[in-house]
C-alpha cells in the first residue's frame, strides 16, 4: 500500500514537502501551496466535478464513495485526501454509505491518531449523517432516540443541501416534506396567531404547490429539486430540535413550555395620587379617549406565536393611527378655516372672540401633533423599531397610561376645538338677546332652543355609542310593570 506523509516547512510558508512512500522507493515532492487556478492540472482519474445550483463546485469519487469540498485538481490537495482515505479505512462501508472528507491544517491532522471522527459519514438509505460512524450504520439506526435521530437527519439534509448534484433525490424526501407542511398548516388553523410553526398558512400553501410541481416527470432528475427539499427538511428538523421533538411526554412538555415563558413585564404604574389625578384628567379633560388608545397599545405590545406576527401587529398599529389621525387632520383643518372666518366678523363680543381664539389654538395643536405623529410612525415601520417603541412606552414615568394620553392628543384637542367653537357661536348669538327689536330677540331665542335640542340629541347619541359595546344585564321589571302583564290579564278576563 502507498503511504503519504506530509511535512510542512512552516504553516505560513508557501512551499510544502510531500514524502510519498511505496514498498520499494521513497519520493520527495515539493509542491507550491499558492498555485493559481489557471495552473491547476486536470481532474484526477475517477473523480467527478459536481456543480451546485448556486455555482460552487465539489468533487465526488464514486468508487470510494467520497465527497470533498477541497479542490482535488491541486496535486498537493489530492495527495493529502488520498492519504486520509487510506488511513481512515473507508473500504468496509456499505453501499448506502458515503463519506465527506475534510482537509484541515496539516499539523492538526498529523497529531490526530484516529481521523475518522473528522469526516462526516452519510447513510443515504436512512437519510442520516454523523461524524461518528457507529451512529449511522444501518444496524444501529433503531437504537437512536427520536431526538438523536432528528439531529442526525438534520445533519443529513444540511449535507445534501450543500452536495446535491451527485446523487438522485431520496425517495422519502417528498413524503416527509408534505407531511411536515400538512402539520404546520393544521397548527396554523388550530392555534391561529399563537402558532409557532416555522411557516405561516400562506407559506405552507406556496411550499406545497412547489412540491406538487416537483413531482412531475420533468423534474425527476432535477438538482434544484434536491436542493429545495433538502433546505425545507433541514428547516423542519431544526424546528423540531428547538421544540424538543421526541423527548418529553405531554405533561412534561407543558411544564417545560410553562417554565420557558418569560416573566410578563407590567407597564410602570404611577402612585395612587398620580393615578387619581390621571383618572380625573382622562375621564373629564380628555373625554375618556385615552382608554381606547391604552387598549390599542397593550394589544399591539403582546408577542405571541412567530416573530412575523410582531411585524404584522406593528404595521396594523401604525395603519390604524395613521388612518385615524388623517381623519382628525381633515376635520381640524376645516374647523380651523371656519374659526378664522368667524373671527374676521365685525362687532364680535369679547367672550365669543376668546372662545374662537381658543378654538383656533386647539385646532392648530391637533394638526401639529397629528402631522408629526403620522410622519414619525410611518418612518419607523421596521420590527426593531417596534421593540424600541414599546420598551420606551413601558418604562416611561406614566407607563402605557401616559403614552395613551399623548396618542389621544389629536382627537382630544379636536373635541376641545369643537366645544370652544360652539361656545363662540352661542356667545355671538346671545349678543342679539339684548336688542330692542322683538324680531331679533325672538330669532335669538329660537336659535338657542334649536341649539339646546341638538345638544341633547348629540349627548344622547354619544352616551349610547359609548356604552353600546358593553354587555349589560337584562332589566328586571317589577311584577306590576312587567311587559305583557296587562295583555295576559285582559286575555284571561275575556276567557
Amino acid at each position: 500500500m502507498t503511504a503519504l506523509h506530509l511535512t510542512p516547512d512552516s504553516p505560513l510558508k508557501s512551499k510544502t514537502e510531500l514524502t510519498l512512500c511505496t514498498p520499494s522507493h521513497t519520493h520527495v515532492l515539493r509542491l507550491s501551496r499558492d498555485l493559481s487556478f489557471a495552473e491547476l492540472p486536470n481532474l484526477p482519474a475517477d473523480w467527478r466535478l459536481c456543480v451546485h445550483p448556486k455555482g460552487w463546485i465539489y468533487f465526488y469519487h464514486e468508487g470510494m464513495r467520497v465527497v470533498t469540498d477541497s479542490d482535488v485538481r491541486d496535486p498537493f490537495v489530492h495527495l493529502r485526501i488520498m492519504d486520509q482515505i487510506n488511513s481512515s479505512g473507508f473500504d468496509d462501508l456499505g453501499e448506502e454509505m458515503e463519506v465527506q472528507v475534510h482537509t484541515g491544517h496539516i499539523s492538526l491532522l498529523s497529531s490526530v491518531t484516529d481521523q475518522s471522527h473528522l469526516h462526516l459519514h452519510v447513510n443515504h438509505k436512512n437519510c442520516i449523517a454523523s461524524y461518528n460512524l457507529q451512529e449511522v450504520l444501518s444496524e444501529h439506526v433503531a437504537l437512536l432516540s427520536p431526538d438523536d435521530f432528528n439531529r442526525r437527519r438534520r445533519m443529513y439534509w444540511n449535507y445534501l443541501w450543500n452536495h446535491p448534484a451527485h446523487i438522485p433525490t431520496p425517495d422519502r424526501a417528498v413524503s416527509e416534506a408534505t407531511d411536515a407542511l400538512t402539520w404546520f398548516y393544521t397548527d396554523n388553523l388550530i392555534s391561529g396567531a399563537k402558532s409557532v410553526a416555522p411557516f405561516s398558512k400562506a407559506e405552507c400553501e406556496d411550499l406545497s404547490r412547489v412540491i406538487k410541481d416537483l413531482t412531475l416527470p420533468c423534474n425527476s432528475d432535477s438538482v434544484s429539486k434536491t436542493v429545495f427539499l433538502s433546505w425545507l427538511l433541514r428547516e423542519v428538523c431544526s424546528f423540531r430540535d428547538a421544540e424538543h421533538y421526541g423527548r418529553y411526554t405531554l405533561k412534561q412538555s407543558q411544564a417545560f413550555d410553562a417554565s420557558r415563558q418569560p416573566a410578563r413585564f407590567e407597564s410602570r404604574t404611577p402612585g395612587w395620587l398620580s393615578q387619581t389625578i390621571l383618572n380625573f384628567v382622562t375621564n373629564f379633560l380628555f373625554f375618556s379617549i385615552p382608554w381606547t388608545y391604552l387598549a390599542h397599545v397593550k394589544s399591539s405590545s403582546e408577542f405571541r406565536g412567530r416573530l412575523a406576527n410582531v411585524q404584522k401587529n406593528w404595521e396594523e398599529y401604525i395603519a390604524r393611527l395613521v388612518r385615524e389621525y388623517s381623519h382628525f387632520l381633515l376635520i381640524s383643518t376645516v374647523l380651523l378655516s371656519a374659526t378664522v372666518s368667524f373671527l374676521a366678523l365685525p362687532d364680535i363680543a369679547q367672550a365669543a372672540r376668546v372662545a374662537g381664539t381658543v378654538s383656533t389654538f386647539t385646532s392648530l395643536g391637533s394638526i401639529i401633533v397629528g402631522v408629526f405623529s403620522i410622519w414619525r410612525h410611518q418612518t419607523n415601520s421596521r420590527t426593531a423599531a417596534s421593540f424600541t417603541y414599546m420598551h420606551n412606552a413601558q418604562r416611561s414615568y406614566l407607563g402605557y397610561h401616559g403614552h395613551a394620553m399623548l396618542l389621544s392628543l389629536p382627537p382630544v384637542l379636536l373635541v376641545w376645538s369643537i366645544v370652544t367653537f360652539s361656545i363662540s357661536i352661542v356667545a355671538y348669538t346671545l349678543q342679539g338677546i339684548t336688542d330692542q327689536d322683538v324680531f331679533d330677540r325672538g330669532s335669538t331665542l329660537i336659535i338657542i332652543a334649536v341649539f339646546a335640542v341638538i345638544l341633547i340629541m348629540v349627548a344622547l347619541a354619544l352616551y349610547t355609542f359609548s356604552i353600546i359595546w358593553k354587555f349589560k344585564q337584562p332589566r328586571i321589571w317589577p311584577w306590576w310593570l312587567h311587559p305583557g302583564r296587562s295583555g295576559r290579564n285582559k286575555t284571561a278576563s275575556m276567557a
